[in-house]
């Protein structure tokens, strides 16, 4: 399977807003802002972006790219002024982030190789830790571990880079979940192999 051509201008113009330099102000040109914004984070110039988000234009955003913003956008949408409900910690205990979504404590944790736990406030959400939530979070931790290129992933999935990114993503309206064999079969081949290693 491969990310229809007409599907990533949509999946990035919804990151935008996370990237507007004055995110809740009432000033005219707020598309402009969230697209200069989205440039200054990937270093590229706002007309590559706005070419990103054309459906009229074939510039497409690179799979490693399209990482970089989702987890960005994911540690932007993640912050609240109110009481958190989960938290997300380094090896050492100490506080990365605070979010309010459990799939967002998920996310955070796995890409950067921490663990999450829920507050009191959040706590009751841990019964709607799905399956499929656990098959995404299993995924991550494969991508983010290294041992098994993406390439090879996409391989047995039978996918490109740009859906694997989106088959890790939480909060989205396009959630994608990997399907338990193939899943299962990959994290056999990395015991296997880490198992030879040792």
């Amino acid at each position: 399977m491969k990310m229809k051509k007409n599907e990533m201008p949509f999946r990035v113009r919804e990151f935008l807003p996370m990237f507007d330099t004055e995110r809740g102000s009432s000033k005219p040109g707020k598309f402009r802002r969230q697209v200069e914004g989205l440039a200054e984070f990937l270093c590229k110039q706002p007309r590559t972006v706005e070419a990103y988000c054309s459906t009229s234009e074939d510039r497409t955003i690179s799979a490693d790219d399209y990482m970089r913003v989702a987890v960005e956008w994911m540690k932007r949408k993640s912050r609240s002024a109110s009481a958190p409900r989960f938290v997300v910690y380094d090896d050492n205990g100490d506080q990365l982030y605070e979010t309010q979504k459990m799939g967002q404590a998920s996310f955070l944790a796995d890409v950067e190789g921490s663990f999450w736990s829920a507050t009191s406030f959040g706590a009751w959400q841990r019964k709607h830790f799905t399956a499929a939530a656990g098959r995404r979070s299993r995924l991550r931790r494969l991508v983010r571990d290294g041992i098994i290129g993406n390439r090879m992933i996409c391989a047995v999935f039978e996918f490109d880079e740009h859906c694997l990114v989106d088959y890790q993503l939480e909060d989205v309206d396009w959630l994608s979940t990997p399907d338990e064999y193939r899943l299962h079969q990959l994290e056999t081949w990395v015991r296997n192999t880490t198992g030879e290693a040792a």
